[in-house]
């Protein structure tokens, strides 16, 4: 009975751990260097699960060239208005509201 209870133990502890690191991963996504931060939050937060957008002057041309060199394993779409990339652990949206702004959208995480 003590061997099993510290095997649930430890498989348990390996859970919470393997959830964790996974947690950790999700929202990992390419931030364009010339964006302004209209959230006010800091970057980190995208690692956390949180949206957030940026804002530039540059194009959306210039943006989307920028993901296509650096958004490396996302799957690029076309969509009304703007560009998509698809990517693992989440999705970045590129479109024009004024200036061209950029939405990172992590992915949820899988419990």
């Amino acid at each position: 009975m003590r061997y099993l209870t510290r095997s649930v133990a430890i498989c348990a502890t390996l859970l919470l751990f393997s959830t964790g690191d996974a947690a950790e991963m999700n929202g990992k996504l390419p931030m364009y260097p010339n964006g302004r931060n209209l959230n006010q939050m800091p970057a980190s937060a995208v690692a956390a699960g949180v949206p957030m957008v940026l804002e530039t002057d540059d194009s959306l041309a210039v943006v989307d060239a920028w993901y296509g060199s650096n958004a490396t394993g996302c799957a690029r779409s076309a969509q009304s208005g703007g560009i998509k990339y698809q990517c693992q652990t989440g999705s970045i949206m590129i479109y024009v509201k004024g200036k061209t702004q950029i939405a990172l959208v992590p992915a949820f995480p899988h419990l």
